[in-house]
């Protein structure tokens, strides 16, 4: 018996033709959809070549530096310009522990006014580097454009409240400020060497 034909074969350049404007016409209806609003602008796997802090890495191959969407983590000392906060290099060092020189999965969903990527990363055992920052009080959730908010941000927040009542890390300080408010009085009050 002759192969059975397909009732829409249109030959292999017809075929991959239906498909290109079957998966375009897939794309606009997505595209246009809110739901998909928060949908990765890019999603790459890359080796991690440095923490620089809590919420910030760098990746061998990559030239832009990577920023975790969603969370603020302590700030680290700068050199010259503060000491830095209480858990900042704790922050630094677990996240180091999660995913320094491994190859991680980026979901890249914008960047920052510093050029930074705005990323998701997972683990190569599928753990979230954001969420496991913020569930063991090591980062706050942090949104910083309110009209496009962070991924999965309903879920950043249950871990930032499950912290809060167990008292992790930043949130077992009796008194706390946001890094935000940190880097705001860094900015207005200038520079201080004083260890917190």
């Amino acid at each position: 018996l002759p192969p059975r034909r397909r009732r829409w074969d249109l030959g292999r350049v017809g075929d991959a033709l239906m498909r290109d404007w079957l998966l375009a016409g897939i794309l606009f209806v997505f595209a246009a959809s809110p739901a998909i609003a928060a949908s990765p602008w890019a999603a790459f796997e890359a080796p991690v070549a440095r923490v620089s802090d809590g919420d910030t890495i760098n990746f061998l191959g990559h030239r832009e530096a990577c920023r975790l969407a969603g969370i603020d983590a302590p700030e680290t000392a700068k050199k010259g310009r503060h000491a830095g906060q209480p858990f900042g290099l704790e922050a630094q060092a677990f996240l180091e522990k999660l995913i320094a020189g491994r190859s991680v999965t980026v979901l890249v969903y914008g960047g920052d006014r510093y050029g930074r990527l705005l990323c998701w990363i997972l683990t190569p055992g599928a753990l979230s580097a954001n969420l496991e920052m913020v569930r063991f009080g090591l980062a706050e959730v942090y949104v910083y454009d309110a009209a496009s908010p962070p991924p999965f941000l309903s879920v950043l927040r249950q871990a930032e409240t499950e912290a809060q009542v167990a008292r992790r890390g930043i949130w077992s300080l009796p008194e706390r400020e946001s890094p935000a408010a940190f880097r705001r009085r860094m900015r207005t009050d200038g520079p201080t060497m004083e260890v917190p």
